[in-house]
Order: structure tokens, then sequence, then C-alpha cells
């Protein structure tokens, strides 16, 4: 089993590894992206650090040096940071540590390029204004968020908006969305500083007994080791090592500084090798190969190409475009297996314990039921639904990181139980995928009757897959919900608390077994199924996205965060809303045209079944 572990590994991380996306850069910062530091609470590779570290300051994946306009990747955006900070030069020659607290940290540093470079996000219009910054900039430097003053709303009085935030942070009442946005601001410049000053670096294994306590950069270059205290050597010849990087950086001679860099790591290896830290280098460099390769973005790139190459198959009959379509929707879900095994590897556990990979998780198992429907049932609706609804997911997954974080975080309390994560989460989320992809198939259904097709038996088809669709996701969603209830009793002591997350997740299920009950009833038909599989997915938005991003509420907490997307999510739903009236509209009107029985436009479209007349029907107007 080892053995196997390995090899597929070894094969993940050479698919993994991309060439660098600059040839012509002469220092090797690639080099760096691989070094192992500790941080959240696992060991990650520096590239991992740089790029949740950049993306949380300024939501970008990539900045340009405001002198030269070298393009710098996250990595090197990180070091340069570091090695341009003026306070190591004093840290040589004094005993003094660097300053402890983000308000001094111009005492002893001259505001520079990056100081003085927007590169803070500020969400908030009303912050802006209020900080007498220009509305529409959503970056500002961090000397405008040091220097920043205003007039504190509920006091009157003028204050430091570090000061303000400061304050607040101490505040025992909730705090108003402006205030929480202030103080995230805040925390933003004082994450900038701390990067800065290396306090947040932590690159050097412990060589005592304690495996957490690594050695940051700022200590490193700062400490005055002896005999005593580093009675092998090994750490003054770091130290030695990462001062010569940092003045082979500010000479400019890249030679020197990737001769440098290789005493670094060789030193950094030599104290790893005696640490009792736990430092896999290979699951390291499959984290960095993850991030070269993008297996999720490769995946909707192969999704969105087998979308439109079965849409046109079935518009215009062509067996190559049907083909390219199976073949491209085959290595979409290849590529899918394989990001999940990375992350898997790279975490350790199963990947569905956030939103993003939540998101991404649904995705995947909208690809799986529906090859297997379009196994069972042959037709190629099935196949086009589910690769748009995938293709949806990963581009949201894939682009949305200030409403979902991609990073691979250790996981909370609650859920450090594998056999719950796996039966509880995986189950619910697994629902989710088969009503997504109802919708999928539901919206397709609408289209027929939103142009008045006379193809009755596309219909047909359309109707049974969704139907078939939404019972297995009902399926689905009740075995979760009851597993749920008793990992509540195993983690909290109660099976049932009415906590928000317990009451959506009732919900949905009641909503969904309403529209089950309603068709083997007679009371809806297939207008009005295809209808109510579009209506009825916002409960499981609410269920999903809403607790956790709008009410915030309950004991899951674990899962819950800022309520960025709230606006797009509704916008969405609005759309699907307006879709399914409009299909509506043009249903009554060609049941009126085709000379069915009159009625409203509501009770037509949802109470009706579809006349056999249809195929006389009109295009809407």
């Amino acid at each position: 089993m080892r053995q196997a572990h390995s090899i597929i590994l070894a094969v993940l991380v050479l698919l993994g590894v991309a060439p660098t996306s600059r040839g012509d850069e002469a220092f090797a910062w690639r080099a760096w992206r691989n070094a192992p530091v500790l941080d959240g609470g696992r060991v990650k590779p520096l590239d991992s650090l740089a790029r949740e570290t950049l993306r949380g300051l300024a939501n970008r994946a990539e900045m340009t040096d405001p002198i030269d306009g070298q393009h710098l990747d996250a990595c090197a955006f990180y070091l340069v940071l570091l090695l341009d900070w003026q306070g190591w030069s004093e840290a040589e020659t004094q005993s003094e540590h660097p300053p402890a607290d983000a308000n001094d940290y111009f005492a002893v540093h001259r505001p520079d390029k990056w100081d003085q470079t927007a590169l803070l996000r500020v969400d908030n219009l009303e912050l802006r204004r209020l900080l007498k910054w220009d509305s529409q900039r959503k970056l500002v430097s961090p000397v405008e968020v040091h220097a920043a003053k205003l007039v504190v709303p509920a006091t009157g009085r003028e204050s430091s908006l570090l000061r303000w935030t400061q304050e607040l942070a101490k505040q025992e009442a909730p705090l108003t969305k402006l205030e929480q946005d202030a103080v995230q601001l805040a925390d933003r410049f004082r994450a900038y500083v701390d990067h800065r000053m290396g306090k947040r670096l932590f690159l050097l294994a412990p060589s005592g007994s304690d495996a957490d306590a690594w050695t940051t950069a700022a200590a490193l270059l700062t400490t005055r080791w002896n005999d005593a205290s580093d009675p092998t050597g090994q750490r003054r010849e770091a130290q030695a090592a990462l001062r010569a990087v940092r003045n082979a950086y500010l000479r400019g001679s890249a030679a020197d500084f990737n001769a440098a860099s290789q005493r670094f790591f060789a030193a950094r290896d030599a104290i790893a090798a005696d640490s009792p830290a736990s430092v896999d280098a290979a699951i390291v460099d499959l984290e960095v190969a993850f991030h070269d390769w993008a297996p999720f973005r490769i995946a909707w790139v192969f999704t969105l190409v087998s979308c439109v190459s079965l849409l046109l198959a079935h518009a215009t009959h062509w067996r190559i475009a049907d083909a390219a379509g199976w073949l491209t929707f085959g290595a979409g879900v290849v590529a899918l297996i394989a990001g999940f095994a990375m992350r898997v590897i790279i975490s350790g556990r199963a990947p569905v314990t956030n939103m993003y990979e939540s998101v991404v998780f649904v995705a995947a198992g909208v690809a799986l039921f529906g090859m297997v429907l379009e196994a069972l049932y042959r037709k190629r609706y099935v196949l086009a639904a589910a690769a748009a609804v995938t293709t949806l997911a990963l581009v949201v997954a894939d682009n949305s990181p200030v409403v979902l974080d991609a990073s691979i975080a250790p996981l909370q309390p609650v859920l450090r139980n594998n056999f719950w994560l796996v039966t509880h989460v995986m189950t619910i989320t697994l629902s989710y995928a088969a009503l997504a992809l109802a919708l999928g198939l539901g919206n397709i259904a609408l289209g027929y009757f939103l142009v008045g097709s006379p193809n009755k038996a596309a219909i047909d088809n359309l109707t049974n897959l969704t139907y078939r669709a939404i019972q297995l996701g009902v399926l689905l969603l009740a075995a979760g919900t009851i597993l749920g209830g008793v990992w509540a009793d195993y983690s909290w002591g109660r099976f049932w608390g009415w906590d928000p997350k317990e009451v959506w997740a009732l919900v949905t299920l009641l909503g969904y077994l309403a529209v089950l009950h309603a068709r083997f009833a007679g009371w809806v038909h297939q207008f009005g199924l295809a209808a109510l599989a579009v209506l009825c997915f916002p409960l499981v938005v609410m269920a999903w996205y809403g607790v956790n991003f709008v009410l915030g509420a309950g004991l899951h907490s674990y899962g819950f965060g800022e309520s960025h997307g709230a606006g797009y999510v509704a916008l969405g739903v609005l759309i699907q809303a307006l879709y399914v009236l409009a299909a509506a509209v043009c249903h009554a009107a060609h049941r009126r045209n085709s000379g069915s029985h009159p009625t409203t436009v509501a009770l037509a479209a949802l109470e009706h079944p579809l006349a056999p007349s249809i195929v006389g029907a009109r295009p809407c107007r």
C-alpha cells in the first residue's frame, strides 16, 4: 500500500511540474517555492504561504514592481517584501529585535516603494468615504492606512484608524458592518507589517523537543547565537546564508543570490534532519505541483468544451462533435479526480471541509451522476446538463477567492473524525450534486417550453431524468440529515437542536419531498416538474451557502465566512426565477395558440399536462 501511495505521489508531482513562467528571470525565486514553512497549524511550501498572503492582502495572484515594472509571482513578491525591509540592516549591528508592534513599523524603516504601493484591499465604500479616500479605489497603500485619521461615528471624536480598531477589538458589543471592515483593514496592515518583518515566516525547523518551536525569519536574522545556544553551529550557518541572500539581492547579484540560497537550503536541511518536526518533502513538492498544474481549472476548461460540443452535436447531429463531447467530458473528470487525489494526499483528509472544497466536490458529484444516468438512459441531455453545471461550479470556485478560500487548512476539532466526515458531509454534499443536476436538466426542459418545441420525446426524456435526479438527491439528503443527527449526538450530546444548519437541511428535504409527492400524485406534470426543479434549488443554496455566509449563526461555526458574494447569489436566484416565469408565460401562450383550454399563465404552466397538440405550437410573442 505504501509503495502504491509513493508511485501515485511521484506521478502526480511529475504531472504537476510546470516550467517557470518567465524564463528571463535571473534570480532563482522559484527555488524558494518548495521551502517548507510552518503556517496555520501545518507544514506547507512557502509558495502556499505567499499565495495566501498576497490573496489576503490585495486579492491578487501576482504583483508588479512599481519601479521597474517587473511582474512578480506571489513567492517572489513575498521574498522581495522581506528582503527589502530596512530593519535587517540595523539588526546586524545592534542587539535589538525588530519593533514588536505594527504601530512602530516606520520607527526603523523609511517608507519604500512597497509601503507606497496600493496593495491593501478596502471593500467597504462607506469606510473609504469615512477615511476621505477616493470612493472608487479598492486598494490603498500601507502608508495611507498607517496615517489614516477619522471621526469615530459613535463618539464624534478624532482618532487614527489603527487606534480605533484596537479599541474595537476589545469591545464586547457586536460590531457594525463598517466597524468589522475597519478591523479587517487594520488586520491586513498588521499582517503586511508582520510578514515584512519576518514574524510570520517560520522557516527553520526546531532542534529541541518541541516540534512546534520553529524559528522565524525575524529571529533567524537577529538572534545572537553562541556555542552554548547553538552547539552544532548549524543555525549560525543558516543565519549567515540568509544574510548573504539578502545582501546579494540588494546588490543585484543574481549569481551570489542563487549560491547563497543553496547554502541556506543545505543548512536548513541539516537542521531538519535532526528535528522532531515531521516534514515530508514529497508532500511539500506535491503542493507546489498542485498550484502549478491547477487541475480544477483544467477540468472546467474540458467540461466547457464538452458542453459546447454536446449542444452542437444535438443541434447538427455531427458525430465528431458528439465524440468530442464525450472525450472532453472524460478528460475533465480525470482532471477532477487527479485534483482531488492531490488534495487528499496533501491534507490527509476528505476534501469537503470548507465552502471551496464543497463546491468542487459538488461539481465532481454532478459529473459522476451525469455519467451514471447517461450510461443508464443513453440520452445526451443529461451529459450536456452535467457538463454545464460542472463548468459553472468550477468556474465559480476558481474565480471567487475572496468568498471561497482555496487554501488547505487543518481541520476544526469537531471535524477531526474521518468516519463522520466521509459519511455525513460527503453524503449531504452528494445530495446537493444530484439536485444541482436536476436543476440543469430542468433548465434544459424549460428551454423547450420557452421556444414551443414540438419535440415531445425530448421533453418526456428530460422529465424522466429530472425526476430520477431529484429522487437520488432526496435519498442522499435524507440519509445525510439522519447521519448528521447521529454525529451531532456523538459530538454535542444531542441528536437534534434546531440549529440553523439542521433546520435548513430539513426544510430542503421537505421541499423536495413535496415536489416528488406532487409529481407522484399528478398535481404537476412535465412543465411543473421542470419549474419546481429550478425553483426549489434556492433551498439548497440557503442550506449550503446562506446559513454559513448570510446567517452566520449556530453550532456549525467552522463553516462560517464573510458574506462576500451574497449579492451575486441573490442575482443568480432572481435570474432563474425570471427564466421560469418567462417559460411559464410562453408555455401558456403556446397552449392557447394550439387551441388548448385557456387558463391563467401560472396555472396553465404548473397544473396542466403537456397538450398533445404542442406539435402545432408557434413561437411565443
